[in-house]
């Protein structure tokens, strides 16, 4: 019989001392990934490391990600590194883009645009509203030739749709479009870029118009920007039911296209109380081309939406050139629907 031995307690090892194996490295995938469009500066960006972790969680690749300093980190165990890399390598060749996206701009930076539309829009009506003998030019001349009348309308002059949208009865009417609409065509300028909010506007407005003239008939006479202004407010709430966001601002994720009932109710009620609160006020408003110009708006919107979840991401601003164009074709409609209103009826 062998004897009894005391006992001893263990001694613990000082975590900071070279004692007891160390654990194996878990070494970062940013600077063994090959990425078409370079190195990532200090890190990973939060989408990013977001992204890698959902490809190597499909793939059932044991990772971790930490915050750093500059950024994110992706981590996989030493033996696992190849095969993350491949998986990460192989997503990046198959589903994004050789060039990247630059960043997109400010929000100073997107509302400087509306803003000064919007002044030009109360400059033009100072121009419209003072005679100018010199030039033949008269207030009563601007609103004979762009007003939106329906029977001319009816009768082919639809350069009206576009005019009508500049031209206004007095300073209050064109300082609360300029106002009210400012801050809905700032907000739509943050989801497609200001020459995008612009043109969904413009196109609105004046489809807003025709269905009004259309429903209320040849007697009817209307001027404005407020057409316009609930466009901007329907294309917001289209854009926002196209893309299925949840009361955070995330969309529902791809696969899901349609979105939530809450998703699609929640644009569309807000637009609707808009038009309740501010679009029938007054004995001169226009309800007619309130209506229309939510629902031109929002049918737009829910286009503009849809194509961008079939082609990529919506914030054109991120492309100068076509954030540009668009903003130019805006300006262009306009333009030309006063020039086809001069060559055709200004005057003599």
């Amino acid at each position: 019989m062998s004897p009894l031995r005391p006992f001893v307690r263990p001694r613990q090892t000082d975590p900071g001392s070279q004692a007891g194996p160390a654990r194996p490295p878990w070494p970062d995938l940013a600077p063994l990934v090959p990425l078409p469009y370079g190195r990532p500066a200090g890190g990973l960006s939060q989408a990013q490391a977001r992204l890698w972790s959902l490809v190597l969680r499909a793939r059932r690749v044991p990772h971790r990600v930490r915050a750093l300093p500059g950024g994110y980190s992706v981590q996989v165990p030493e033996r696992f590194v190849p095969q993350a890399v491949d998986e990460i390598t192989l997503y990046h060749r198959e589903n994004v883009s050789p060039r990247p996206l630059p960043p997109p701009l400010p929000e100073e930076e997107r509302s400087r645009a509306s803003v000064a539309a919007m002044l030009a829009l109360c400059g033009f009506f100072v121009l419209t509203h003072r005679p100018w003998p010199e030039f033949g030019s008269y207030p009563q001349y601007w609103h004979s030739v762009g007003a939106g009348d329906a029977a001319r309308m009816l009768d082919g002059q639809w350069w009206r749709m576009f005019t009508a949208l500049t031209l206004h009865a007095d300073p209050a009417h064109v300082a609360s479009n300029a106002v009210i609409g400012g801050a809905f065509l700032i907000l739509l300028s943050r989801r497609v870029g200001s020459g995008g909010a612009w043109l969904l506007a413009i196109l609105a407005g004046g489809l807003g118009n025709v269905l009004n003239v259309l429903v209320q008939g040849p007697a009817h006479l209307s001027v404005g920007f407020s057409t316009s202004v609930f466009g901007a407010a329907g294309g917001l709430a289209g854009l926002k039911a196209a893309g299925g966001e949840d009361d955070s601002g995330q969309g529902q994720g791809q696969g899901q296209g349609h979105g939530t009932a809450r998703s699609w109710l929640l644009p569309v009620a807000a637009a609707l109380a808009l038009l309740a609160s501010l679009g029938t006020a007054g004995e001169n408003t226009d309800i007619g081309a309130h209506f229309f110009g939510l629902l031109a708006g929002g049918v737009l919107g829910l286009a503009a939406g849809r194509l961008a979840a079939r082609h990529g991401d919506l914030d054109i601003d991120r492309d100068g050139r076509l954030n540009e164009l668009f903003g130019v074709l805006a300006a262009l409609l306009l333009v030309a629907a006063w020039a086809w209103g001069w060559e055709s009826g200004w005057p003599g």
